[in-house]
């Protein structure tokens, strides 16, 4: 009888221990998601400060930002303001192997633009490539500022640098890093839907100023902000931030 009670004891405590123990972990999980997206959240707008200083090492050099992309006189899209940014963002020899002869997507420049940068990627992010294996981006610019051989100077900035965004996260719908129509507009909100800005699981998303501050913006943030942002000077034209009607398809290929 004693042993009985003993084994019917032993029995209650270890249930009580698995307890504790399943508590113990749904207690700590969504405090170590919480971590890993808060680091996700920190690495995408450290990314977005390097592209800022990439910018003004590049402004310092050209004495205006970069083309938004090189489109040629025959409508031929040669290359995008990343690839013209690639020397001022790291010690890469891809720049100097690139054929800016050609377009971006020749079978001459194609295994360059294979590679991805993962400082242009939203950690956490799982579309990397397109189906044709392309490198993805998952920043946009502002299209008044990167647009159709472009050549914007900061002094053209009427409100100035600290009130001028020139690049964000975006929600979906990537493209190719090498892309020469990597522009989008603002919107009238973040995380609403894939041709937005934002990172959804964030609820918002990180927007670099030409200043080369990086700010976070709720999906709650104003249609007034929202406005005021999208029409600080200068104005592009129509013709000038056209894109072709094109949508990659894209994942973790």
């Amino acid at each position: 009888m004693p042993n009985q009670r003993r084994a019917g004891m032993t029995k209650v405590g270890l249930c009580i221990v698995v307890g504790i123990i399943l508590l113990l972990v749904a207690l700590i999980l969504p405090a170590i998601q919480q971590a890993r997206e808060a680091a996700r959240r920190a690495t995408s707008k450290n990314n977005l400060k390097q592209l800022g200083l990439a910018f003004h090492n590049y402004q310092d050099t050209h004495k205006c930002l970069p083309p938004g992309g090189v489109i040629r006189e025959d409508d031929l899209a040669m290359h995008g303001w990343l690839i013209m940014l690639l020397p001022f963002c790291e010690a890469s020899p891809t720049f100097n192997m690139v054929d800016f002869h050609v377009p971006w997507d020749h079978p001459k420049n194609q295994e360059h633009f294979e590679q991805a940068r993962p400082w242009w990627m939203i950690p956490g992010v799982d579309a990397n490539y397109t189906s044709t294996g392309f490198a993805l981006t998952h920043y946009l610019g502002n299209p008044n500022l990167l647009h159709r051989n472009s050549s914007v100077t900061f002094e053209q900035m009427e409100n100035g640098t600290a009130h001028t965004w020139a690049v964000g996260e975006v929600a979906g719908n990537f493209q190719p890093w090498g892309y020469p129509f990597n522009w989008r507009p603002l919107g009238s909100k973040l995380c609403d839907g894939p041709t937005s800005y934002g990172y959804p699981k964030w609820s918002g998303g990180h927007l670099l100023f030409a200043d080369g501050s990086v700010l976070f913006f709720s999906d709650e943030t104003s249609l007034k902000i929202l406005e005021m942002l999208a029409a600080m000077q200068p104005h592009a034209t129509k013709e000038l931030t056209v894109v072709p009607k094109k949508e990659f398809v894209t994942g973790g290929f």
